[in-house]
């Protein structure tokens, strides 16, 4: 099944790589509306969720589900969805980061293998001191022009983007960017109860860390906790080096806490970057928060032992 997977996504990309010239007679030109806004975090840090209520609240573009298998038009396809994403159903659930609706908001991730790689040897990982802009020179102007066509700003929610965090602030010196962060414990802890309940739990899941190929032969929980540590450190660090000014700390247990407030801050960070608030609030006044022990003690233990291990060892292995 595995191999069939493959076979079928390197047709799918060979498919978009042969239409994606035709998509520059669909681009649109025009004044910028915004800069984009990357939300960006470690998984199952609460980046769904955050997208859900900026997308709810603040009139902005924002890529579907539907756009995940013709990925090489994006201005094609946002042509012709224009007219179904405008405010999404304020319905505050997802699976996984997965929302529901084909014209909910999404990863759509494919669309950012066009420039980032699938995987290499260093993971997800981008190392924007290595970067040529060159190699990037379409990626803005594919950005500014579904933005364009929409006629509001392009807001993205990270994935795999955590990984290139530095090359996108290089890429996009305007690009805004929201950190979520979560409790370290109950974020390992989520990371751990996801890859157990998959159907093979020793297969990795979701972002790779530079460190992946070395931490990826150990045990089930000591592999989610150096997951959580080091790609959440990489983001802090490039966020600080590359985006300095540029980017905005969010709790995830103060989004839960207070939701409405979280939304007043955001729009008086981008108050100056044409983001617009709807009228009306549609978020509700609080979240339930998952933050709940659910391990079993001497697990859940293992666990706090060594974040508090990686944090001490953190100048020397970063």
């Amino acid at each position: 099944m595995s191999a069939l997977r493959d076979v079928a996504r390197v047709g799918l990309d060979v498919f978009n790589k042969v239409l994606s010239p035709l998509d520059s007679y669909f681009a649109k030109d025009g004044p910028s509306v915004g800069p984009p806004l990357f939300i960006v975090g470690v998984p199952r840090s609460g980046t769904t969720l955050t997208h859900q209520v900026i997308t709810q609240q603040f009139r902005v573009a924002y890529f579907t589900s539907a756009m995940g298998y013709l990925y090489g038009m994006p201005n094609l396809v946002m042509r012709l969805l224009r007219p179904f994403i405008g405010r999404p159903s304020a319905v505050y659930e997802s699976t996984y980061g997965n929302i529901k609706g084909v014209f909910s908001p999404s990863e759509h991730g494919n669309f950012w293998f066009r420039w980032f790689p699938r995987e290499s040897e260093l993971g997800h990982y981008v190392d924007p001191e290595d970067l040529k802009l060159e190699d990037y020179e379409t990626l803005k102007p594919a950005l500014d022009s579904i933005a364009a066509i929409c006629g509001k700003p392009l807001v993205v929610k990270g994935g795999y983007l955590v990984m290139a965090v530095g090359a996108l602030a290089k890429i996009l010196p305007d690009a805004r960017f929201v950190f979520v962060r979560r409790d370290p414990f109950y974020n390992c802890q989520s990371l751990l109860v996801r890859r157990l309940n998959q159907r093979n739990p020793n297969t990795w899941w979701s972002v790779k860390p530079p460190q992946y190929q070395s931490i990826r032969s150990l045990p089930i929980w000591c592999q989610v906790t150096e997951q959580f540590f080091f790609t959440n450190k990489i983001i802090e660090r490039e966020l600080e080096s590359f985006a300095t000014q540029r980017y905005l700390n969010v709790s995830y247990e103060a989004l839960c806490d207070n939701p409405r407030e979280f939304i007043h801050s955001l729009a008086h960070w981008l108050s100056d970057s044409g983001y617009q608030l709807y009228e009306d609030m549609r978020v509700p006044e609080q979240f339930f928060s998952a933050n709940k022990v659910t391990l079993e003690d001497e697990l859940a233990e293992k666990i706090r032992d060594r974040l508090l291990v990686l944090e001490q060892q953190s100048s020397s292995v970063l």
